[in-house]
């Protein structure tokens, strides 16, 4: 693990950047086109900047005292993701800090860095050999053809509710070959909470410390009862296999087994569901392109998935930790410095995308940071993401193509850009002339 030294206290601008305050709650309550704005702002006037401590209540507010500088830039994001000797994750991957024991217990090898992410990534990377992953690919296409049987006919109805939040949990389900009943139903929504601290319609009457732990524990006790049974009898399903995986002759213990439980559970449900919701809310928002692609599926469905990615962007941000001062444009970012790299804001960077703020799925170029900017934590779960939104938006195209969506209920959140809920209505399949 890489020790680094701690950001000595210091005199807190009272924003961001003028107006805008990336660090209140109150920000991320606003509509994502005031969001793009603001980000268009810092991008054009203040590409690295500063902020106080982000609004949170994962720590007592007397360890709550570390500040964050924000990469806005498509360029800077790139550097600091290529470059994990100066931009450590071993710190923290998002811009609240959590409680040091609940981040080793819910990040696996995505908060760590070299060499101990280099094994854990290795042993992951041995479990995805392509024979497994030609497995889950069918699993996908099947689930995503269920769904859209299940719900074709109703003409109307929640489409996060309907579909987002299904397809990712019966995929995950088969991917980690969970038994029916009891166990599969609390693991897949301990996955689809865990991620919502800050809602307060997913949080309820908890604390966000109280959810996030609860949710990770749920995860940890379904792996802690299903890891006696895969040892001893391996199935066809990616706990089996990693079990059995292993890099330079190392296996993962049963403490990293349970955190990449976790880490995947979040990844395969949280961001996968969200990614759908907003793909369906893109192509209501712009019908040309939807009628483009209905035209040609089989011939625009990459580039629409890719538009999709770069729209919507499954993840806001991920977090760094400076382990040596650098210079980034004009700003000195100090060793043990947080540094938040924004990928919503670089997926809109005009330097690199033409007209970013339309949703266009012809685009020529689209080098889109919506897995991450590059480097050793590049996102394992790129390939199946985008599996899983190439089927199912083939599926709804293909038979219902006339799905339109009205204006959804955003997740309140600074991490993920979620979805709650989606009201669509559609032709019924089989009753269009």
């Amino acid at each position: 693990m890489t020790t680094l030294p701690e950001t000595s206290p210091q005199t807190f601008p009272e924003t961001t950047h003028g107006h805008i305050d990336l660090s209140a709650r109150e920000f991320w309550t606003k509509p994502p086109a005031e969001r793009d704005a603001a980000f268009e702002v810092l991008r054009r006037e203040n590409p690295v900047a500063w902020s106080r401590p982000a609004d949170s209540d994962l720590l007592p507010p007397e360890q709550n005292l570390r500040g964050f500088w924000s990469l806005t830039k498509h360029e800077d994001i790139r550097f600091a993701s290529r470059h994990p000797e100066i931009f450590s994750s071993a710190q923290g991957i998002t811009m609240e800090d959590f409680p040091r024991e609940i981040l080793m217990m819910s990040q696996s090898f995505i908060a760590m860095d070299a060499p101990r992410h280099t094994q854990l990534r290795g042993i992951t990377l041995d479990a995805f050999k392509p024979r497994n992953m030609r497995r889950l690919q069918s699993w996908i296409q099947g689930h995503a053809r269920d769904l859209v049987s299940e719900m074709s006919h109703l003409g109307e109805g929640d489409f996060v509710e309907l579909v987002s939040v299904k397809l990712p949990g019966r995929i995950f389900g088969s991917f980690f070959g969970l038994p029916p009943g009891e166990i599969h139903e609390k693991t897949i929504s301990a996955a689809q909470r865990t991620l919502g601290w800050t809602d307060p319609e997913v949080r309820g009457d908890l604390t966000a410390i109280e959810l996030f732990a609860g949710a990770v524990m749920d995860l940890h006790e379904t792996v802690t009862t299903l890891l006696p049974e895969r040892r001893a009898n391996p199935g066809d399903d990616l706990l089996s296999w990693m079990v059995q995986a292993e890099f330079d002759g190392e296996k993962m213990t049963d403490d990293e087994l349970k955190a990449f439980f976790t880490l995947l559970a979040v990844a395969a449900n949280d961001t996968t569901r969200h990614a759908s919701a907003q793909a369906i809310y893109a192509f209501s928002q712009f019908p040309a392109q939807r009628d483009l692609l209905v035209a040609d599926i089989g011939g625009r469905i990459d580039a629409a998935v890719e538009e999709v990615l770069r729209w919507g962007s499954p993840l806001l941000h991920m977090r760094r930790t400076a382990t040596q001062d650098v210079t980034i444009r004009d700003k000195e970012i100090k060793a043990g410095d947080k540094v938040v790299l924004w990928y919503i804001s670089a997926n809109r960077d005009e330097d690199v995308f033409e007209d970013p703020m339309t949703f266009d799925i012809t685009r020529k170029s689209n080098p889109h940071l919506a897995f991450g900017g590059g480097g050793p934590h590049f996102c394992l779960g790129a390939a199946l993401a985008r599996t899983m939104l190439r089927s199912l938006l083939t599926e709804v195209y293909t038979r219902i193509p006339d799905i339109t969506a009205t204006e959804p209920n955003f997740q309140v959140a600074n991490f993920i850009n979620g979805i709650n809920s989606l009201p669509a209505t559609w032709t019924p399949e089989g009753t269009r002339v």
